[in-house]
């Protein structure tokens, strides 16, 4: 199940690039604010890994320990799935107080179609994680319009009393649908718009397993959205080699 997630990432950062690299057990996505790595499996080697993209800030997502004993390693998150017939336990997560379709009334779920709305989802993810590469904000850097086109691509956002509260986009591989960055404003926290967010995606592709990657501070939700722990992944960060 991690090489489920690991496709499904792979293939999300290959959508987003003109001509992204496939090495031997790695995918290599160079993008305008630096290059990304996932390995796919323990055949990657190292040393190639660490030397790509010499002249971008290389970010590599490990989850078999190809890099071990590189620095910049940063703690390991969980990689989450929902497996097919997960449907049960997020359904009831929906309807337990906070969920998204009952004691949440003040929030409004929606998919981005238009721009406009998703520079404010993009905020929203930016501002909530939050993301310093990203930061100071400006729209398009970390979602630009293209994602809106692109197959599989779905940018989400939820409101709660008519303002911005929740954001995360999705990408279905054929296999799987990868949830990625859901984040929830600070002012905006507890009040059910993130778990709103996630169940609307869950709820567009039943016929799908599910993937993410998870902070400590949203795996309660995930689990009681039915995703369960499959492994872990470390990011490992190289500055540029080359000026």
């Amino acid at each position: 199940m991690i090489g489920m997630h690991l496709e499904n990432a792979a293939g999300m950062w290959a959508s987003k690039v003109a001509e992204p690299v496939r090495g031997r057990g790695y995918l290599l996505a160079e993008h305008d604010t630096g290059a990304r790595v996932v390995i796919l499996d323990d055949t990657a080697d190292a040393a190639e890994v660490m030397g790509l993209a010499p002249r971008r800030r290389l970010v590599v997502e490990d989850a078999f320990g190809v890099l071990e004993g590189f620095g910049g390693a940063e703690p390991g998150m969980p990689i989450m799935v929902r497996r097919l017939g997960g449907a049960d336990a997020a359904s009831s997560a929906a309807r337990r107080p906070g969920g998204a379709d009952a004691a949440t009334p003040a929030v409004r779920v929606e998919q981005v179609q238009d721009p406009e709305t998703l520079a404010v989802a993009e905020r929203v993810i930016v501002d909530g994680f939050p993301l310093p590469a990203y930061q100071p904000w400006e729209p398009g850097r970390a979602l630009p319009a293209e994602v809106l086109k692109r197959p599989g691509w779905k940018v989400w956002i939820g409101w709660y009393d008519g303002e911005p509260a929740a954001a995360a986009y999705t990408f279905d591989d054929g296999t799987a649908v990868g949830v990625y960055w859901l984040a929830t404003l600070p002012g905006q926290r507890s009040r059910g718009a993130g778990r709103a967010v996630l169940t609307t995606a869950l709820a567009t592709a039943p016929e799908r397993h599910f993937t993410l990657i998870a902070t400590e501070a949203g795996r309660p939700l995930y689990e009681s959205a039915g995703f369960e722990i499959a492994g872990d992944s470390v990011w490992h960060t190289r500055p540029p080699l080359e000026s």
